[in-house]
């Protein structure tokens, strides 16, 4: 198990605190868990765990003594202690599901810029598609996360750098909304401001290191690369937990942008 460590049970008993403690056994680990989402007989326990009776008994045994655990006559619940430790344990599995399904991807990106909040609720991003481009395609990501974005009525989207292909795609609606980087709209550049207009599209700025795009059917998320480059990789999750995530997100960055000035848009 990814927090197991070979000690004697006494001395774990005797010191170790509740979330370390469950973890130096994969027995008392599991049951936490599986106890975690319902109250269980010991019949079911045995059942549903891959242990010996006696490693089940025992661990029963340490985790009431420990307090995290007591007998009802339903079975075995969590007491308030227990079932905090089950939800940390739930959100370790969580974030090694997540990891495993790409590890590359969230071994090259820097996950930093996300305010910690949302990097802890992450997992929630569940199934999700890393969108890459190619040597002999380097567009095919920019063209992948574009034809979403035009074929919605409405989103949400943050936007750390312009591209004439996102712009295009951008919908002009009242229900859309657009962060713009500051950068992008106060550089010294000229080539570096949208040269897009929106007239419905509500338009603020703020200073963002991170792409997001949110409608009704996805989140598309795209951080920066770890060496400090431009991603070439995008991540799109369709589960209603991601949406809700990248919501969630949006509106934490909506809040602290500000409307910018119309001459900012103006060639």
């Amino acid at each position: 198990m990814y927090c197991r460590i070979d000690v004697n049970d006494d001395v774990a008993m005797s010191g170790q605190r509740p979330i370390r403690y469950v973890c130096t056994s994969s027995v008392r680990e599991d049951l936490v868990c599986a106890l975690g989402e319902m109250s269980r007989t010991t019949g079911e326990l045995l059942e549903t765990l891959d242990a010996s009776e006696s490693a089940v008994y025992d661990a029963l045994s340490n985790l009431e003594e420990k307090g995290l655990v007591d007998s009802h006559r339903d079975g075995w619940r969590l007491t308030g202690g227990g079932q905090l430790v089950a939800d940390a344990l739930g959100r370790i599995r969580d974030t090694e599901s997540l990891l495993a399904d790409d590890e590359d991807y969230w071994n090259d990106h820097d996950t930093r810029v996300l305010p910690q909040v949302y990097r802890c609720r992450l997992p929630e991003l569940g199934d999700y598609e890393i969108l890459r481009a190619h040597e002999s395609d380097l567009n095919r990501q920019v063209r992948q996360i574009a034809s979403r974005i035009d074929a919605v009525e409405a989103c949400d989207i943050v936007s750390p750098v312009y591209h004439e292909a996102y712009g295009d795609a951008m919908p002009d609606h009242e229900d859309a909304r657009l962060v713009l980087s500051t950068d992008l709209v106060e550089g010294p550049s000229p080539e570096r401001h949208p040269h897009s207009s929106w007239e419905s599209t509500a338009v603020r700025i703020a200073d963002v290191p991170f792409a997001l795009g949110v409608s009704e059917e996805w989140t598309i998320l795209t951080l920066p690369e770890r060496n400090g480059q431009w991603a070439r990789a995008t991540l799109v999750s369709e589960d209603d937990a991601a949406i809700q995530w990248g919501q969630d997100l949006f509106e934490t960055v909506w809040a602290d942008a500000t409307p910018p000035e119309e001459s900012h848009f103006v060639d």
